[in-house]
């Protein structure tokens, strides 16, 4: 009888593990036309530079847009609640796009990245915008406990439309694009683990980063329109 429970939990185990390594092969393109729920995930967590605390209810579908919130509202530990949405399933290279538009308010970023979580070290990729600095792009990459963060200003208010951003991941580099423009790319550092793709907007402790959070401009949105994810070929 033991022997047997002994095999249930192996075998639940093992099931867990696959379905947390479920692996997109295919083009996969998203315009939230059926709400997200499908492919993603709403997360209900923070991290200890975010003064806020990702909650489900923060993240909704309007006009087939994702709509990304963060409010003056304390959740569990936090004084602000704020949204975060995954992928279900991981992604190892490929081409990722997507639409969005960042929120403008002071002490806010808005993030769209790559993320292998329970990782031994940071894994990720990264395109983060700070309600301070619209008109400036933040990249970042991570394999280890090292940052390798790079700012780049762009002619445009990040805040004000839609603009297209893409991370190109390869085996041996990566490539960020902004509206068909490559701002930066690397052969360093890169990961090579499967991610999953992030969607999400906080309010960050670093004010030189990103401002003092202003009360009267909470509510504050961000906006994801599309997500397009191509496969790399060799």
């Amino acid at each position: 009888m033991r022997f047997c429970y002994v095999l249930i939990l192996i075998s639940l185990f093992l099931s867990c593990k696959t379905q947390r390594e479920a692996r997109q092969k295919t083009t996969f393109k998203e315009n939230f036309s059926n709400g997200y729920h499908e492919h993603w995930q709403a997360e209900n967590h923070t991290f200890d530079n975010n003064l806020a605390h990702f909650s489900e209810n923060n993240v909704s579908v309007q006009d087939k847009q994702i709509v990304l919130k963060l409010e003056n509202k304390k959740h569990r530990e936090k004084n602000y609640s704020a949204a975060e949405l995954r992928t279900k399933k991981m992604f190892l290279y490929g081409r990722f796009e997507a639409e969005l538009k960042a929120s403008d308010a002071l002490g806010c970023i808005t993030a769209f990245f790559l993320y292998r979580p329970n990782a031994a070290h940071n894994t990720e990729i990264d395109f983060e915008i700070s309600g301070k600095y619209p008109k400036v792009i933040t990249t970042n990459h991570w394999v280890d406990r090292r940052s390798h963060d790079k700012e780049t200003p762009l002619d445009f208010d990040s805040t004000k439309d839609f603009h297209t951003y893409v991370i190109h991941w390869q085996p041996n580099s990566i490539v960020w694009e902004i509206d068909g423009k490559v701002i930066h790319s690397t052969t360093t550092a890169v990961p090579d683990k499967p991610m999953q793709v992030v969607f999400n907007l906080w309010a960050t402790k670093s004010e030189s980063w990103a401002g003092s959070i202003k009360h009267a401009k909470l509510p504050t949105f961000a906006y994801v329109n599309s997500f397009k994810y191509t496969p790399y070929k060799k």
